[in-house]
């Protein structure tokens, strides 16, 4: 996927709605939660300007999370003026990108995740050139590029039966990246970025 014509089609991408998610309803924590983190689905092009976005594997620990693939970004700090200044702050700790180059295109749906008691915000962001990428080592395990058009594949995509306590029993997407499975809220949120770029994207 050329990234000229990829970030042409973006200029429409304010105006398309938000698709949502099955996995984004239905789950309601108490009224003054305040635990919030923002994530960044980063698109740039590579030295033969194909475009892809990137995403991490986290390091193993004793968190709900340990070794999972998912989009740069953490929680929102108190000093932090919105959303997005906390992805793009955690953008630029966990994998070097500089906040002032990357442009904010949307924010997408909210989302829920009962492990780890938070509300997750995604935005997807754009940088026009490769970056330099220099992941934070105490938090970042490795980086997986991946070409969006494989977001687009049909093939990379299967929904597969889960059993959550809270959630019940839905069909929920889960991707294969390079032979790297990536599932739960990552899914959702990707699933919900594929469905808004299939809008403009032909």
């Amino acid at each position: 996927m050329d990234f000229k014509s990829f970030a042409s089609a973006l200029t429409k991408i304010e105006k398309i709605p938000l698709p949502g998610h099955l996995g984004h309803q239905g789950l309601s924590p108490k009224a003054d939660h305040d635990r919030w983190a923002g994530v960044m689905c980063l698109f740039y092009p590579d030295q033969k300007g194909i475009t892809h976005f990137v995403l991490i594997r986290r390091q193993v620990s004793s968190g709900p999370h340990s070794g999972q693939v998912a989009f740069p970004g953490g929680r929102k700090d108190a000093e932090d003026l919105s959303m997005a200044h906390t992805a793009l702050r955690e953008c630029e700790e966990e994998i070097g990108v500089s906040r002032h180059s990357i442009k904010i295109l949307k924010a997408m749906s909210q989302l829920y995740i009962p492990p780890s008691d938070f509300w997750v915000k995604p935005f997807m962001g754009l940088i026009d050139h490769q970056p330099n990428f220099v992941p934070q080592r105490e938090e970042v395990a490795g980086l997986i590029y991946v070409p969006a058009a494989d977001l687009l594949d049909d093939r990379l995509i299967k929904m597969e039966q889960m059993n959550n306590p809270i959630r019940g029993v839905n069909q929920l997407p889960v991707f294969d990246f390079q032979g790297n499975r990536v599932w739960g809220a990552t899914a959702l949120m990707l699933y919900e970025i594929r469905q808004t770029l299939s809008e403009i994207i032909s």
